[in-house]
């Protein structure tokens, strides 16, 4: 999962135990996870399965499936899912989660898509994103030093990871943000893990968070996966430019397979000691600046530390990986993504929102694209499926065959305005899963805690 500075840290879990609860409107009961929160990375290796097809009874006959436009929706029509779900994430089985969810989506579409992305219509009252890989065929890039092999396979279709993307309205309220933590977790599908060959360097010197993202002290000149722009004062200090936008290095690209080793400029590392690390209150995992200031102006700092600076080069990395294979000339450039919505029992999202949800796939994919510089492209629109639109069915019934009518099941229901969330969203009552929600998403990261890396 991403973070732990901010709540965002929860899959970014940075570390301000307010921010982690949420709106004071979720349950107390949410704080009591805060701490593990804290703790988790975003990056969730799925427990090894003796083959690649998920089991049976995975609980994909529990979601319906809808099409609305270039979103698939997911609908727990009685709330089975959902208990279920949450007895699996108490336990630490998030392969249940990803297998259920796709599972159902794969019923109903084809085996097209390279990497699924999943958002939910609540709000769970927490911050956090993970990334999950279900497959990895790249040399080169350090995967053995975070997953049981290099090259593996534990998906049954063409399918290389899995996003968790949490509440859209985190993203559709602060975009810059919602750029930030996507291209992080996308990015998470090729780093960062690697080591470096240098006599000046330890071999992990670069990583900083999980051993899966950059060190506070790496200047990445603000990357999605951490780091900082770091600017050297030229009297043997450096510090971070907080302000500076945020985009995919050189280094990123060439991991992903968009450039050559020959487009990788020298890299430069900082080495600070103890002293001036606990003086400046920051060790290579710290948050970086660069998205402490975009998650809220003004908190990013402009760090300044005594360093010495080491630069090094990519064909250091290739010393300690290998080189990457497929190289830039075979590695696909072209990826498709399905946008799947978790669609609870008591959610009723209306057409402003999921055109709101639908803004925040586009702004997605546009955002990627701009940031590796238009050597890729990714295609996030929905393909055929038989998937009944959102809306246009009219026949109650059980799970497979859910009421709808304009706006999905139950849509006519009585509204008490005060109850409106403010993004499309509206129920008739308390919800009956309303109070489990948030204690769901403290669980989701909970057993993200309980199945990352060692």
């Amino acid at each position: 999962m991403l973070y732990a500075m901010f709540p965002f840290y929860a899959a970014l879990t940075l570390a301000t135990p307010s921010a982690v609860a949420g709106p004071a409107t979720h349950p107390q009961d949410l704080v009591d996870f805060a701490s593990a929160l804290r703790a988790q990375g975003d990056f969730i290796v799925p427990k090894a399965r003796s083959g690649t097809a998920p089991p049976a009874g995975n609980g994909s006959n529990k979601l319906d499936v809808y099409r609305h436009g270039d979103l698939a929706l997911l609908h727990d029509p009685d709330g089975e899912w959902f208990s279920e779900a949450t007895t699996h994430v108490i336990s630490g089985d998030i392969n249940w989660i990803l297998d259920s969810t796709s599972g159902a989506f794969y019923k109903s579409f084809g085996d097209d898509y390279d990497f699924v992305t999943l958002m939910m219509v609540r709000d769970l009252g927490m911050f956090f994103a993970f990334y999950s890989p279900l497959s990895n065929d790249v040399l080169g890039i350090g995967y053995d030093s975070v997953t049981p092999g290099e090259v593996f396979d534990q998906s049954s279709n063409k399918l290389q990871g899995y996003i968790f993307m949490n509440y859209y309205g985190l993203w559709s309220q602060d975009p810059e943000v919602g750029r930030y933590v996507f291209n992080q977790e996308f990015m998470h599908r090729w780093g960062s893990f690697v080591n470096v060959d240098h006599a000046d360097l330890d071999a992990n010197a670069l990583l900083g968070r999980d051993v899966a993202h950059w060190s506070y002290y790496f200047n990445t000149t603000n990357s999605p996966m951490e780091g900082n722009a770091w600017l050297d004062n030229g009297d043997g200090t450096w510090t971070v430019d907080p302000s500076a936008t945020s985009t995919y290095s050189d280094l990123d690209l060439y991991l992903m397979g968009l450039v050559g080793p020959q487009a990788v400029g020298p890299q430069t590392v900082l080495l600070v000691d103890d002293a001036e690390q606990e003086r400046v209150g920051r060790d290579a995992t710290a948050t970086p600046e660069g998205f402490a200031e975009a998650y809220a102006a003004g908190s990013g700092q402009a760090t300044s530390v005594t360093a010495q600076s080491v630069v090094f080069t990519v064909d250091d990395i290739i010393a300690a990986e290998g080189s990457r294979v497929p190289s830039v000339g075979d590695s696909p450039k072209t990826f498709k993504m399905a946008f799947l919505v978790l669609v609870l029992s008591d959610d009723q999202p209306d057409e402003a929102m999921l055109a709101e949800i639908d803004t925040v796939r586009q702004t997605f994919e546009a955002d990627w694209e701009a940031d590796v510089q238009g050597l890729a492209d990714l295609d996030t629109t929905l393909g055929a499926g038989d998937a009944p639109t959102w809306g246009d069915s009219a026949d109650s019934g059980d799970s497979g065959d859910s009421a709808t009518t304009d706006s999905g099941p139950d849509a006519d229901a009585p509204v008490d305005a005060e109850e409106k969330s403010g993004c499309g969203c509206t129920t008739a009552q308390t919800p009956k899963t309303g109070l489990l929600v948030p204690l769901f998403g403290a669980l989701l990261g909970l057993a993200a805690l309980l199945r990352r890396r060692a």
